[in-house]
């Protein structure tokens, strides 16, 4: 059974919930585990946005109103697909997890507050899991991530306090190989800064 909440997942990642409408869903999101995969399912897309162009925007038209027909390609298409599934399946039993990725760590001497991130790779891009201490109760927090070519992406939003010890998801398209450094920060300004 899915959440209802769900569907404010999207109106959350683009910040267009009100204050009073996002304090509400954090805290329903800190219990849910449906929330909280489709939150990840759904991160970098804000991200993978804010790569389109005008131009991108404005080829939309240029689409065909009719995909193509598929052609025929005979037996060896069917042979490699069949390798491919067989490939998939037994990818999948032993590779169920992705194995575990760096862990960064920084504390800033001028804010005091420390944090830690975990990242881990998916097909999408990077998974994250953030720690941090020392965050003034109340504040709402945001990670943007950098990657090396100077491009970034918001990589996700939460509320304070939560938990001693308590993880908060975050997630980008950029793949772990990619990020240069994630800068988290709140109304105030710059919080942390994690690098490898």
């Amino acid at each position: 059974m899915s959440c209802p909440h769900t569907v404010e997942v999207g109106a959350y990642l683009f910040g267009s919930l009100d204050l009073a409408e996002r304090a509400v869903f954090e805290r329903h999101l800190g219990d849910c585990a449906g929330c909280q995969a489709e939150l990840l399912r759904l991160a970098p897309l804000p991200g993978l946005l804010g790569r389109l162009t005008l131009d991108d925007v404005e080829n939309l038209d240029d689409l065909p109103a009719v995909p193509p027909k598929p052609r025929r390609r005979g037996r060896v298409a069917l042979v490699a697909a069949a390798v491919l599934v067989v490939g998939a399946v037994v990818g999948g039993v032993l590779f169920l997890q992705p194995p575990p990725g760096p862990t960064w760590a920084a504390r800033d001497p001028g804010t005091g507050v420390g944090g830690e991130v975990s990242l881990v790779s998916r097909s999408w891009g990077t998974e994250m899991w953030f720690e941090l201490g020392d965050v003034t109760p109340g504040a709402r927090c945001k990670v943007v991530v950098f990657d090396r070519r100077g491009q970034r992406e918001t990589g996700g939003w939460w509320g304070t306090p939560h938990g001693s010890g308590e993880r908060v998801p975050g997630a980008t398209s950029f793949r772990v190989d990619e990020i240069d450094r994630l800068e988290v920060s709140d109304e105030t300004g710059l919080l942390v800064t994690l690098r490898p």
